[in-house]
């Protein structure tokens, strides 16, 4: 009878305990709902594809194997651990139900009995290798990622690592001992199922001189009730914890943007709005508080950032870790909806302009956060809310807004570089061409990058295809605007592209300038515009070499060791890698080499973000990093395809006294050169 009172309230805390963990759950969830009153967009939409997402990305952590040791640890703690919770169920279970175990379900002595027990010995096993190589990965050789971690969070690491060693290490022991009650003197007859068990068990038995089945007996009763009271622990602490990502990974995975990391989500301006932006926590989106509640701080991010990466202020891990912060401040105090303010108290002016918004954060971090948005969100309240910037950027919004250029040129010259070159407008051509060139403002008004368009314009010219350019009637794309907060004058700048757009009735476009060709394929279709191709020039100069269209002409001399530098805004956010490298491949005088960061991993120039415009005031910069990288290739020609990139390249060059040893050209000079 004392048996059935002590199932009873065995299964009584069982049910307070879970029970607890879903209402915290639950809690968070809500809370984040009720406080992120942000406009969000609908984050269902093609439901298989997001469902493919979390298995690939949540089941088979793909993103974590960039750091393959990492990766391996990982992968053996989240299996091991999902294999595992079988085995817990039949804890919990027995401990409500007397004798139960699944040997009755399963059948006593049957194959998939046998491979039940195998399975959660080896799980069980895997997990203990896995957390004790990550502890003492943490104690021994910590990534360098690990050295700006807060106190709390390390001990909140140790404290989830140790309850889930102790978890795994006490279930191999009950299950050990367990069995070794029911085999003396002869052998059992899952001796081979539970082979680690058995012999960790062994260990301890013989530490303690346990002998009989009866002594036996009572040691797996007594680790059992310590393996239950680290479960009941490790669960009630998990919603507390910063490793509760293991509950947000999953909605976060499914519910992540599906369009691609450059394209920033539009804004409305309500007639009656008192501010723009984010100004406190209530101005974020759910899904941004999710971002932040479903952070690891494992400083994946931090480690690619160009910004953390030489000595800024900026660090993306703190940006979502502000996220949490923000909307638990406003869980603890909601009659003051947020004691601490966000700007200035939480975030301050330094983090939010040293960003790039090149995307290395959101490439690294395996929980798809999206730092990004949240960034340039709190940057749009101080730009158009508090009119607070850097006074360089303030310049080149008034040059944006006057002449729709950032240098102030006056517009009418932006086809000035044209001269000559036999390039026709739209309005001389009618709009009846395959495409339209958009220039972009560097490739109309910077001296340097004139000479793209030239090659541009020549090496279509070569292929014979029907194009025209805008002339004084394109206008800046708005992407420098976007970025530095000023939505209302990218708007503006869009909507009169646009309007031009259709007046041409535009289907094709091919831009200079990756910022442009990001801005015109992903964030002009939520403005009321979709061509049927955006494509950028070294995408175009591939596929014209494809067709035959081009050919490089034969070459005597020695190639020249040439390395290509990826431009964030045509690589990383719009997944062009392989195309400039193919084109450069089939030109006879090159020679491609590659600098250790590249493709998903290359290194910013440092002028993404609207920062083209701003004064680098803190640490080394950025594009002198990069260049010197670029510089140990050996290379005597660093090849880039961005106006922006072009110029950073050649100041940072240009710092170590090499401008002369060694050329920055756009791939559309090298190919231009060839023809």
């Amino acid at each position: 009878m004392s048996h059935i009172f002590v199932n009873i309230a065995f299964g009584i805390v069982t049910c307070l305990v879970f029970g607890f963990f879903t209402k915290n759950v639950l809690k968070t969830w809500f809370t984040m709902q009720k406080i992120g009153k942000g406009k969000e967009e609908n984050r269902l939409t093609h439901l298989g594809e997001r469902l493919q997402k979390v298995a690939t990305e949540g089941f088979l952590q793909k993103r974590m194997y960039k750091d393959m040791s990492a990766g391996i640890m990982h992968l053996m703690i989240f299996w091991g651990f999902l294999i595992v919770s079988l085995g817990t169920l039949e804890t919990l279970m027995s401990g409500i139900i007397p004798g139960f175990n699944f040997a009755k379900i399963l059948g006593e002595g049957t194959l998939v009995y046998k491979a039940f027990l195998l399975s959660q010995d080896w799980a069980n096993m895997m997990v203990v290798i896995a957390i004790a190589w990550a502890i003492s990965r943490r104690l021994f050789f910590p990534p360098a990622r690990f050295a700006t971690l807060a106190k709390a969070s390390r001990i909140d690491a140790y404290i989830v690592l140790s309850l889930i060693f102790g978890l795994v290490f006490t279930a191999l022991i009950t299950m050990g001992a367990h069995s070794l009650a029911f085999s003396l003197p002869e052998a059992d007859v899952y001796a081979p199922q539970l082979f680690f068990s058995r012999l960790i068990a062994s260990g301890f038995g013989a530490l303690f001189g346990i002998a009989t089945p009866e002594a036996w007996q009572i040691f797996s009763d007594s680790v059992w009730w310590l393996h239950v009271t680290i479960l009941f622990s490790f669960t009630t602490f998990l919603p507390y914890s910063k490793h509760q990502h293991l509950i947000w990974v999953w909605p976060n995975i499914l519910l992540k943007s599906q369009h691609s990391t450059g394209r920033l989500r539009p804004m409305e301006f309500a007639e009656d709005a008192e501010s723009f932006g984010v100004g406190k926590v209530t101005d974020f989106t759910w899904k941004q508080l999710l971002d932040g509640m479903t952070c690891v701080e494992c400083g994946r991010c931090s480690a690619v950032c160009p910004a953390t990466n030489t000595g800024k202020k900026l660090n993306p891990r703190n940006i979502v870790h502000h996220l949490k912060d923000a909307m638990l401040d406003a869980v603890k105090h909601p009659e003051e909806e947020q004691r601490k303010p966000l700007h200035g108290g939480i975030v301050s002016q330094e983090e939010l302009w040293a960003c790039t918004t090149c995307g290395a954060c959101m490439e690294a971090c395996p929980l798809h956060i999206e730092h990004i948005p949240a960034i340039v969100d709190m940057r749009r309240y101080l730009t158009m809310t508090q009119g607070e910037m850097p006074s360089e950027l303030q310049t080149t919004l008034q040059n944006l807004e006057s002449q729709s250029n950032p240098w102030g040129f006056n517009n009418s010259t932006r086809a000035d570089w044209a001269k000559g070159l036999n390039v026709k407008t739209m309005e001389e051509a009618k709009g009846e061409v395959d495409y339209l060139f958009w220039v972009g403002c560097a490739g109309s008004f910077d001296e340097r990058y004139k000479n793209v368009s030239r090659s541009i314009a020549k090496i279509m010219n070569e292929a014979k295809l029907n194009f025209a350019i805008l002339g004084s009637e394109e206008k800046c794309n708005g992407d420098s605007a976007r970025r530095a907060g000023n939505e209302y004058l990218a708007d503006m700048q869009i909507k009169e592209n646009i309007e031009t757009f259709q007046k041409y009735k535009v289907k094709k476009v091919v831009t200079g300038c990756p910022h442009c060709f990001n801005t015109i394929k992903n964030e002009y279709p939520d403005f009321g515009f979709k061509a049927e191709k955006v494509i950028h020039h070294s995408e175009l100069i591939d596929e014209l070499f494809s067709e035959g269209k081009l050919a490089a002409k034969t070459s005597t001399a020695e190639p020249v060791k040439t390395t290509y530098h990826d431009s964030c805004y045509l690589g990383r956010h719009n997944k062009v890698y392989e195309e400039p490298r193919e084109t450069l491949q089939k030109i006879p005088s090159v020679q491609l080499t590659e600098m250790p960061r590249n493709k998903e991993n290359g290194f910013c120039c440092g002028a993404g973000g609207a920062r083209m415009w701003m004064e680098e005031k803190e640490g080394t910069r950025i594009n002198q990093n990069r260049a010197e990288e670029a510089l140990k290739t050996g290379a005597k020609t660093i090849a880039t395809a961005c106006p922006f990139c072009m110029t950073m390249m050649r100041d940072g060059v240009a710092s170590f006294q090499k401008d002369k040893e060694v050329q920055v050209k756009d791939i559309a000079e090298v190919v231009a050169e060839s023809l």
